[in-house]
C-alpha cells in the first residue's frame, strides 16, 4: 500500500475523525508512513469557515498534540508532521515564518481562494467564461507558489475544478499549458514536489488532481518529485484509488514517488 500524506483529523474544522482514527486505518491498511496535514487557511473570507486549524489557529498546541500521538504509534507506523497552508500572496512572509518555526516534515501549499473568495463560492464564476476564471485561479496560484518557499508540495494544482460549474467536464491541459507549464516549472526550480490527489476520483470525477495530462508534462519538464494525497477527513478515505494514482504515475512515467522527512524527499517504489 503506497504511503498516504495529505490526512485530515478534528484539528481542521471540516473533519470529525480523532487522530487516532485515522492512524488506526492507516495501520490497519499496512502504511509504513503517513502524514497528518490539518488545515490552515490565514485571512480567511468571513463567509465561509472550514478551513481553520481548530477555532484560534493555534499551531504550537497542534504539534505538540502531533508529536505526542507520533510518540504513542512507535513501532505500529511512523507518523509524520504536517500541515496544509491556504496560500495567499500576502501572506508569503507568515507563512515562511510557520513554515521555519515548527519541525514539521512536509507542509502542503493550497490555493484555496482567489480574488477573495472561497472557490465554492459561485459568484465567483459569474459574467465571465469557465476558461477566463479557471485562467483567474491558475494566476493566483502561480504567484502563490512564486512568493513563498514555505511548502514542500503542491496541493491539488487543480483545485479550482472541484467547485466551478461542470467541475472537470471538458478541461484540458492544451487550454491553459502557458500557466501550467510555469506552475510546474516553478516547482521544478524550488525543488518542490506536486501532489496526486485522489479524491476527485473518489468523488466521481474522471482525472486525478491535477490530471494525467499534466503529470506527463511534469515529468517530460524534468519534475521528479510527486506525492500522493487521498484529502481524507474520514478513515475510509485514507488511500482511496491509489491503486489508480500508481498507474497515473507509472504511465507517466515515474518510478517514484516520496514522502518528506524533515521538509527532505525520502523515495519510495511505485
Amino acid at each position: 500500500m503506497y504511503c498516504d500524506v495529505h490526512i485530515h483529523t478534528e484539528a481542521s474544522s471540516d473533519s470529525k475523525t480523532t487522530i487516532e482514527d485515522q492512524l488506526d486505518r492507516a495501520v490497519k491498511l499496512g502504511m509504513k508512513y503517513v502524514c497528518i496535514t490539518d488545515h490552515q487557511d490565514y485571512d480567511y473570507p468571513q463567509w465561509h469557515s472550514i478551513y481553520q486549524l481548530n477555532e484560534n489557529g493555534d499551531v504550537g498546541a497542534y504539534v505538540e498534540k502531533l508529536l505526542e500521538t507520533r510518540e504513542a504509534y512507535q513501532g505500529r507506523i511512523e507518523m509524520l508532521l504536517g500541515i496544509e497552508f491556504g496560500l495567499q500572496p500576502h501572506l508569503a512572509e507568515k507563512h515562511n515564518k510557520v513554515y521555519a518555526g515548527y519541525p514539521f516534515d512536509m507542509v502542503i501549499g493550497s490555493t484555496h481562494i482567489f480574488e477573495g473568495r472561497d472557490t465554492e463560492d459561485q459568484t465567483l464564476y459569474e459574467g465571465r467564461s469557465k476558461e477566463a476564471s479557471i485562467r483567474a485561479y491558475f494566476e493566483t496560484e502561480l504567484e502563490n507558489l512564486s512568493v513563498t518557499d514555505g511548502y514542500d508540495t503542491v496541493g491539488h494544482l487543480d483545485y479550482v475544478l472541484r467547485d466551478i460549474p461542470g467541475k472537470n467536464e471538458g478541461f484540458a491541459y492544451a487550454q491553459y499549458a502557458d500557466l501550467i507549464d510555469a506552475m510546474l516549472l516553478t516547482a521544478i526550480k524550488k525543488n518542490k514536489a506536486v501532489e496526486l490527489n485522489t479524491k476527485s476520483l473518489v468523488v466521481g470525477m474522471r482525472d486525478s488532481s491535477p490530471g494525467r495530462e499534466v503529470f506527463k508534462r511534469y515529468r517530460e519538464l524534468g519534475g521528479e518529485l510527486v506525492t500522493l494525497g487521498s484529502d481524507a477527513h474520514f478513515p475510509e478515505r485514507i488511500g482511496a484509488c491509489f491503486d489508480i494514482a500508481g498507474d497515473i504515475l507509472k504511465d507517466a512515467g515515474f518510478k517514484y514517488y516520496c514522502v518528506f522527512k524533515n521538509h527532505q524527499p525520502e523515495f519510495l517504489p511505485l
